[in-house]
């Protein structure tokens, strides 16, 4: 992102902060939304498999390693819907849901960067959609800041009814934001095995090396996810990561 040109086209207070939309000056189509000057999403309009956030091209890639074919998601959180409109661009036909509690932010992302067809965004808890959801075969939680999450994200209420809720290839991912010693990854990924079975594991190695604050993304699936090459896109990317089962 380092070599990127933008300029700010609007500026809104949000929930959880001052939110800033900045044009890309080299590609006029895409915006970066940061929230207190931290990026949190870049969508391309033109191209939504540019992905130039490493978390958001690992979740991309377990997301081409499913079952091909047309999905049904729920995505909890998640700012402008990168992934979303990701998943809508490589696999045609999707119906998706994206939900958040931030209705300013949703107001926001709507003013400048319009959802294609196959979206559907509505300003709600997480854990009160996936309450009724069913029939889903991917669900992807988008929600923490550093080294917190809601805590019903992390409760066993909120991991049965997602269980519930899935069918097909039963795929949950978990983008968490963490410090070193991995205190909220850790109790995330013991929720999702009491539940589910051991999460693999994609983590920043920065984080592993205790040098700041990163990214890990937990996995559970039951489709068969080819995990030496998630390792190999992991390691080459510009924020290589590390892929284990388990911590």
């Amino acid at each position: 992102m380092v070599t990127m040109r933008f300029e700010t086209v609007d500026r809104r207070r949000v929930r959880f902060g001052m939110a800033d939309v900045e044009q890309d000056r080299d590609r006029r189509e895409a915006r970066l939304i940061s929230i207190d000057g931290t990026p949190q999403s870049y969508v391309d309009l033109l191209d939504p498999a540019n992905l130039p956030f490493g978390v958001t091209r690992r979740i991309a890639d377990v997301v081409d390693a499913l079952p091909p074919g047309a999905v049904n998601a729920l995505h909890i959180g998640g700012a402008a819907g990168s992934l979303p409109r990701y998943v809508q661009h490589v696999r045609r036909g999707s119906d998706q849901l994206l939900v958040d509690v931030d209705g300013a932010m949703v107001d926001l992302v709507h003013a400048h960067l319009p959802f294609p067809t196959g979206i559907t965004v509505r300003v709600e808890n997480g854990l009160d959609t996936v309450r009724t959801a069913r029939d889903l075969d991917l669900v992807v939680v988008d929600a923490s800041a550093v080294g917190a999450m809601p805590e019903e994200f992390a409760g066993a209420e909120f991991h049965r009814h997602v269980s519930d809720a899935l069918t097909g290839s039963r795929t949950l991912v978990v983008n968490v934001l963490d410090r070193p010693g991995l205190a909220l990854t850790t109790r995330l990924a013991d929720a999702i095995t009491e539940r589910s079975g051991v999460p693999l594991v994609i983590a920043d190695l920065g984080l592993l090396a205790g040098t700041g604050p990163g990214h890990v993304v937990l996995v559970s699936s039951e489709a068969v996810l080819p995990v030496a090459e998630l390792e190999a896109r992991a390691r080459e990317a510009s924020s290589p990561a590390s892929v284990s089962l388990g911590l």
